[in-house]
């Protein structure tokens, strides 16, 4: 185990947006599985014959984790309210 933790970090310019096209979900369940599920190699995040939609979809997540989740698009959800009435 590790003697120092270590935060992952997402590079990049924003958290994909759950809600856009099918590439970017799939980015998004990428990010979600990198931050959320504990992993010390890349092939614990998913099975090579799966996309990330179906790996996320089958990570059973603590309701704790499951409520940040979904909270992580609320920034997006706000400017496009922004947008919608400006």
């Amino acid at each position: 185990l590790r003697k120092v933790h270590v935060v992952p970090v997402l590079l990049g310019a924003a958290i994909p947006r759950p809600d856009g096209s099918t590439e970017e979900y799939e980015t998004f369940c990428r990010a979600m599985l990198m931050l959320f599920k504990p992993w010390r190699s890349f092939q614990e995040l998913k099975n090579n014959d799966d996309t990330w939609a179906e790996s996320f979809s089958r990570q059973h997540f603590a309701p704790g984790l499951h409520k940040i989740i979904q909270n992580m698009n609320v920034e997006n959800e706000c400017k496009d309210a922004r947008d919608a009435h400006a």
